[in-house]
């Protein structure tokens, strides 16, 4: 029985790329792969993003009245993430308000809130709710890919991580590359793609 499930995956690796070309022709591609054991992208490589939430442009997209101040302390509060990208944007971004003495009910609706804290926790909403729509179109869109048992989660508060592993046919994932790079989110303009293809997690 364990010779006969681990027939499929031999029969993969042993494929030219002519004959993947000709199995996805014939369309008994899928079904093979369908049957193979899958392994994740440090033994097999495949396909790795990251998609992070750009708060900094999240807050200036949100805000309706804007300055130099304002525009001042959300730069820095941009530097200071990109030279340590593992901060916390709130709370940087809550430190350099009240160290260059912002008020934020100055630059935001009031349907956000009269106080600070309140606006903060709107925009911690909306960011909330930017990666759960991104991941839910973006579970649809890969399932449609028909790729076997690919991983869509979250990663804290403002990423995405995709990984399909196992696709070693070069033109396969150059299409999938491609189709994930052009999802633009352009209804969402504080989405960013961090990372595109790798061939295996240690490039990344």
């Amino acid at each position: 029985m364990g010779t006969f499930n681990l027939w499929p995956s031999i029969k993969y690796q042993q494929l030219s790329s002519e004959d993947i070309q000709y199995m996805r022709e014939t369309g008994t591609l899928e079904d093979l792969e369908n049957k193979i054991i899958k392994q994740g992208l440090d033994l097999k490589g495949g396909i790795y993003i990251v998609l992070e939430v750009d708060l900094p442009t999240l807050v200036t997209t949100l805000a309706i009245n804007k300055d130099a101040k304002f525009e001042r302390t959300v730069n820095e509060v941009r530097n200071i993430l990109a030279e340590n990208p593992q901060q916390e944007f709130f709370t940087v971004f809550t430190e350099k308000i009240s160290e260059n003495g912002l008020r934020l009910p100055r630059y935001y609706d009031v349907d956000y809130g009269a106080k600070a804290e309140d606006i903060l926790n709107s925009i911690r909403e909306q960011a909330d709710d930017a990666i759960n729509r991104v991941l839910e179109i973006l579970q649809n869109r890969v399932d449609q890919f028909g790729v076997s048992e690919p991983t869509i989660q979250k990663q804290g508060n403002r990423r995405i991580i995709v990984e399909l592993a196992g696709i070693q046919d070069s033109e396969r994932r150059e299409h999938y590359c491609k189709a994930l790079h052009n999802w633009n989110f352009l209804w969402l303009n504080p989405l960013k793609l961090l990372t595109t293809f790798c061939p295996d997690r240690q490039s990344c």
